[in-house]
């Protein structure tokens, strides 16, 4: 297929090649009538002039006759009134007498005789001296020496004309460039519109129609950019927040297919996108129920709540909110969104578990406390003995309530984040050898052994809470070591971080308890933890305090023989400045 630009080429070059064909026909007949009309009647100015001027001498006329034949280039002739040739030039000029008796009998007459045929042009007319003929003149040329002469002025116009003919063609490329360039501009730019590449744009020059046009075009080229820009930003947000939204996400199309699941679906359900996208909505088997659900949704038209239960790949409760989704006239698609309400059922069973062990635990020292002072009050004061041992058991019992109080307040403010750390450059064995000071007393009435080994070293820590972190430790330690027990204190250091490690050759802990023991009130041997004086929360405060540290704990137990605390701590915290 031809391009724009050759067809206007072609279609000028057609129109002018044409234009100048039909002008070089014209003007060659035009010229030659014109070159014959001019030579006819200069022949006849010519003859008329030899008319006038000859001297009719019969004597002197073939002189004559020579004389004005070779000066006007054509054949001549004289001729008396009855036909005899007086003088004559040229070698036809008899010849062309013969052939023209009528036209010179005309002339004799007193008429003026013109023809032209294909062959010559001939002229005779009467010597007419004192209104007397005298005699006839005859001129004749011959067109073979008119057609060379024309031949030369063809060859020249001709040449003109083709040359002529090749300015008009260059003309006509340049105007064809310069009218299908901009367009071709126009289309390359269309194109690459089409193509979705909207950076391109048309050169405006002028201010004529296809300058108009590129001008359009632009303005179309910039409001497409700035359109797909916007589609393209909104695109990336609204898949930024369907990507990082931690709730499930489902879209169900008119044609009842999965066409978009986020990650969060992926990782509450176990399954990847790429299992589910394309399935219809009666091949959506897990988790059961999901396929009715969507079905009514799409067929009901009506926004509803389910609740699901997940079993794999862990245990999760589900809160799925149904809708349809109006986004073509021929259907409707579905929108599902899946809330995770494990954490918050956990939450609530947490919340429950604390307030009837609170309640637990509280009820214990207050029934003590009341039922020894009510024995008191009924007159078991009178005795001395008994007095003082009740009175003791109720100091003990306020104690005991004072502390688990106190380990509240100190658990909530923890987790709340009230609690002010204040981390300083301190000497972690210093804290420990404190801690055992204090705990002096107790290991001498268990009779236990204590082992440490303390290399002195700088740390970033909160003293208190660090010595608070210790004291819990070896208070558990001693707690559920036998009389005669033997206790271990060990600290170490690496490149960046220390840890303090509490061993103990107690009862142990068995396996399935390891991984609830931080929660709170939570004791593998109740009953001797509560005659311990324990709270139950020592555990959950130390797992905090060392979250605060950002420090790790990790715990090995084995029923009969032992448990090993080993935590682990940065040398440094985070936005602290370091130290030598």
């Amino acid at each position: 297929m031809m391009s724009l630009r050759t067809r206007i080429t072609s279609s000028f070059l057609i129109l002018i090649g044409l234009s100048v064909l039909t002008t070089g026909i014209f003007v060659a007949f035009l010229l030659r009538s014109s070159y014959l009309d001019s030579l006819d009647h200069r022949l006849y100015r010519e003859a008329s002039l030899i008319a006038e001027t000859v001297n009719w001498n019969e004597r002197d006329l073939p002189a004559q006759a020579i004389l004005y034949g070779q000066k006007l280039e054509a054949d001549l002739i004289f001729l008396s009134t009855d036909g005899r040739v007086l003088g004559s030039y040229g070698e036809k000029a008899v010849i062309q007498s013969q052939r023209h008796r009528q036209e010179i009998a005309q002339a004799l007459k007193g008429k003026t005789v013109s023809n032209m045929n294909d062959e010559e042009l001939f002229t005779a007319l009467p010597v007419i001296r004192n209104g007397q003929i005298l005699g006839v003149i005859q001129l004749d040329i011959e067109l073979d020496v008119i057609s060379q002469s024309l031949q030369n002025v063809w060859i020249s116009l001709g040449g003109g004309l083709i040359i002529a003919f090749i300015l008009a063609a260059f003309a006509s490329s340049r105007i064809a460039s310069g009218v299908t360039q901009p367009l071709e501009e126009v289309t390359r730019v269309a194109d690459d519109i089409s193509r979705k590449r909207f950076h391109r744009r048309v050169y405006e020059d002028g201010d004529d129609e296809i300058a108009k046009l590129g001008k359009a075009i632009n303005r179309m080229a910039y409001s497409l950019q700035f359109q797909v820009e916007t589609i393209r930003r909104s695109e990336r947000r609204l898949k930024s927040v369907i990507e990082t939204m931690e709730s499930g996400l489902i879209l169900i199309n008119t044609r009842g297919r999965v066409s978009l699941v986020n990650k969060a679906f992926e990782r509450l359900f176990g399954v990847p996108s790429t299992d589910i996208v394309g399935l219809k909505i009666e091949e959506i088997s897990y988790p059961t129920g999901l396929g009715e659900m969507l079905q009514r949704c799409s067929s009901e038209k009506v926004r509803f709540q389910e609740k699901l239960h997940l079993y794999y790949p862990e245990e999760r409760v589900l809160d799925a909110h149904f809708a349809p989704m109006w986004v073509e006239a021929d259907g409707v698609g579905v929108v599902v969104v899946f809330h995770d309400l494990t954490a918050i059922r956990r939450l609530e069973e947490m919340r429950r578990d604390f307030v009837a062990n609170v309640s637990h635990e509280v009820k214990t020292p207050i029934t003590s406390i009341r039922g020894f002072a009510e024995t008191l009050l009924d007159g078991a004061h009178q005795d001395p003995a008994t007095c003082r041992e009740f009175l003791q058991i109720i100091h003990d019992e306020s104690i005991r309530l004072q502390a688990l109080v106190s380990d509240i307040l100190d658990l909530s403010q923890i987790e709340s984040k009230r609690l002010p750390m204040k981390f300083e450059m301190s000497n972690p064995s210093q804290i420990i050898l404190s801690v055992l000071r204090t705990l002096e007393e107790r290991l001498q009435q268990k009779d236990q052994q204590v082992h440490v080994e303390l290399p002195s070293f700088l740390a970033t820590i909160d003293p208190d809470r660090y010595r608070q972190i210790v004291l819990n430790l070896v208070s558990n330690a001693m707690t559920y070591t036998p009389a005669g027990g033997e206790v271990k204190v060990k600290l170490g250091k690496e490149e960046k971080r220390f840890f303090l490690q509490i061993s103990d050759t107690g009862i142990g802990i068995p396996e399935s308890d390891l991984p609830r023991i931080f929660e709170r009130f939570y004791r593998v041997d109740k009953a001797r933890s509560r005659n311990s004086g324990g709270t139950g929360l020592g555990l959950a405060i130390v797992k905090h305090l060392v979250e605060e540290h950002h420090g790790e704990i990790d715990v090995k137990s084995k029923v009969g023989e032992g448990t090993t605390f080993t935590i682990w701590f940065p040398l440094e915290q985070e936005n602290e400045k370091p130290f030598g």
